[in-house]
């Protein structure tokens, strides 16, 4: 008796290692692949800004990774998804599962090991959605207030005109050290009809308390009407340009914002009256317990169909997937603007854990979806009551 069950579980640790090696190489390669696409999305919509504007190296690295952990949130439970739905399209048509079926083994016990990894990677979205993506957020909000702080002067662009206020400025070129040079200056500020027009080989723009400090080099200044225009050679002359600066960079803590907040400091806020705090509160669940969910799904949908060579079901699982993700927004946002109460987000979790549970339970009895089954379970139902 003793010997029977030992070989048993020998039998089950090898299955228990199979299944997952089906798994494992497809989950990775999908997380790596989709996050991949994810981050060149942002980096092909913020990189001609980030070029066009001079932007230090370091600072743009800094703005890419802090879209990691957001990235990783949303793909971690795509890649898990489909990597599970491969598997038992894998074992399906490599008619694995009826040889598993012989041997009174039910698809919970099957892949029941991928199950226990997604237990695990729930945790993980969990920790990372209460601990390590709020951080994330405020860095990402910091460093683009740091990247608009760097370019709060105007753009002094060679061989265009830069206007303000009553100062219109023109140079043919830029330095590597950031002077520019034959430069044009019309300063009229202090007679619109007569402006004075400066002529440099050379200006140097600081950035100061009261304004801008434009310093010439080597120039001319002409000032006056025809026929009295009076010029004034000069070695080093400067203009100060009153001008208020629209931004400057003032760096976020965790208390600036319900989403920049880790788990403690978030559940201190939840007595407060505003409803964002709930809202954020609830929607860091979402993920975790969404991931676990959607291995019910994954199996349903990837057997509805077994001799059938169509897409219709992968079509179904993407479709059911982005209806997840979608509704679960939405409702967040409705939350937050007051728009529905707060247990909401709780009844959608388990409508899709009823649903879930429901079709896997049916295909764990009869080995696929059936709309006639399902239809017949309704009427009979129906009837019943």
């Amino acid at each position: 008796m003793y010997a029977n069950a030992i070989s048993l579980m020998f039998k089950l640790g090898c299955l228990n290692r199979y299944v997952l090696q089906t798994w494992v190489f497809p989950f990775l390669a999908l997380l790596i692949l989709v996050t991949f696409i994810f981050l060149l999305k942002y980096i092909l919509f913020w990189l001609p800004n980030l070029v066009e504007n001079d932007v230090p190296l370091t600072l743009s690295m800094k703005f890419f990774t802090s879209l990691l952990p957001n990235i990783l949130l949303m793909t971690i439970p795509v890649a898990y998804f489909f990597a599970l739905y491969r598997s038992v399209k894998t074992f399906q048509s490599n008619s694995e599962l009826d040889a598993l079926y012989a041997g009174r083994l039910s698809l919970f016990n099957i892949f029941s090991p991928i199950l226990w990894v997604g237990v695990v990677l729930s945790l993980l979205l969990f920790w990372m959605n209460m601990q390590l993506v709020p951080v994330s957020k405020l860095q990402m909000s910091n460093t683009l207030d740091e990247i608009g702080a760097l370019h709060a002067m105007p753009d002094f662009t060679p061989r265009r005109f830069t206007n303000i206020d009553d100062l219109t400025f023109y140079s043919e070129g830029k330095n590597k050290d950031g002077s520019y040079v034959e430069v044009i200056i019309s300063d009229a500020s202090e007679n619109k009809l007569s402006p004075n027009i400066y002529l440099a080989h050379e200006a140097v723009i600081h950035k100061t308390d009261e304004g801008l400090l434009i310093q010439l080099e080597k120039g001319n200044q002409f000032n006056g009407t025809s026929p009295r225009v009076n010029l004034t050679q000069f070695d080093t002359y400067q203009i100060l340009v009153p001008f208020a600066f629209e931004s400057s960079f003032r760096e976020l803590n965790s208390e600036s914002d319900f989403s920049f907040m880790k788990m403690q400091s978030l559940y201190q806020h939840l007595d407060t009256p505003d409803i964002k705090a709930r809202a954020e509160w609830d929607s860091r669940w979402i993920p975790s317990i969404s991931l676990v969910i959607l291995f019910f799904i994954a199996i349903p949908l990837s057997l509805q169909a077994k001799r059938s060579q169509k897409g219709g079901s992968f079509l179904l699982a993407f479709f059911i997937l982005a209806l997840m993700e979608q509704s679960q927004l939405i409702l967040y946002r409705k939350i937050g603007l007051g728009d529905a109460p707060w247990w909401s987000t709780w009844v959608l979790e388990l409508i899709f854990v009823i649903v879930a549970v429901f079709l896997f339970a049916q295909v764990n009895k009869y080995g696929s979806l059936s709309r006639k089954r399902m239809l017949s379970f309704w009427f009979k139902k129906e009837k019943a009551a």
